[in-house]
């Protein structure tokens, strides 16, 4: 049996989802907690469609379409002023975009993580293989032993990860550097794109085009590229190229703090690759 969904039973989805979801945020709002006084006669509790669609400056016959999930076009401004009117957080305005057949808005980053003593104990936690986090402009602000020793994070030269592996003593211990390079440099790349108007992106990447042939001639293909797992290779002063498998998962979306972790896969067994 097919169990595909088709392009128009997922919109009737999604709209009916979208009624469900407008009708419980406003039911979840009262009169007073937006300066209209208190509720006085109502037999339930929570907004009506007129008070949102006054807050939200639209009209209430069209904030009845909307939350009926009929098929209407709606602008950005106005998802916006509706998030507002309902008090949706950030999350909560993404996803009704998402029910209104929108382009989600990026996340607003917010403040880089101040707590690193338990980033810290968690890349601890990884004893075989190195371990580190990196905040949005990829800087280490963690790293356990073994990325240390192997991949000298955290080190000087190598307190950002991108510019340690283009410039620093970082890169060096990468058997396979040319196709890792690749693809971090279209990670960083679609990042960037997420969060143009920062300026600290724009400077690290002109910092690293001047100090390194490789990232200018990769910076300027504009590939771009998602954090997948990926096989590497370090160079371990004894035992020579050590395959690792390396993994990464986001610790917090919305400031985009990454965990990178390198699992050993040449069967090292539960001991520490470097000591």
């Amino acid at each position: 049996m097919d169990t595909m969904i088709s392009g128009t039973d997922s919109k009737k989805k999604r709209r009916n989802e979208l009624t469900h979801f407008l009708r419980s945020r406003r039911a979840a709002i009262s009169p007073l907690d937006v300066g209209m006084g208190p509720a006085g006669g109502r037999t339930r509790a929570g907004l009506r469609r007129e008070e949102v669609a006054v807050l939200a400056g639209v009209s209430a016959s069209w904030y009845a379409w909307l939350e009926q999930g009929r098929p209407i076009n709606v602008s950005d401004g106005i998802l916006d002023a509706i998030s507002r009117a309902l008090r949706l957080s950030e999350r909560e305005r993404v996803h009704l975009y998402r029910l209104a057949d929108a382009n989600p808005p990026l996340p607003t980053p917010r403040a880089d993580p101040s707590d690193t003593e338990v980033l810290q104990r968690l890349v601890d936690t990884q004893t075989t293989g190195p371990a580190c986090v990196i905040d949005r402009y990829w800087d280490v602000v963690a790293a356990n032993e073994q990325a240390v020793r192997a991949l000298h994070l955290g080190q000087e030269g190598n307190e950002n990860f991108l510019i340690g592996l283009f410039t620093g003593s970082h890169g060096h211990q990468y058997v396979q550097l040319p196709q890792l390079a690749r693809q971090m440099a279209a990670r960083f790349r679609l990042q960037s794109s997420c969060l143009s108007d920062d300026p600290r992106y724009e400077q690290i990447a002109e910092r690293l085009s001047a100090d390194s042939a490789r990232f200018a001639e990769l910076w300027s293909r504009h590939e771009v590229q998602e954090f997948v797992p990926t096989t590497v290779k370090l160079s371990h002063p004894d035992k020579g190229p050590v395959p690792f498998a390396l993994y990464t998962m986001d610790l917090d979306e919305a400031s985009f703090v990454r965990l990178l972790m390198y699992l050993p896969t040449g069967g090292t067994g539960p001991q520490p690759v470097w000591k």
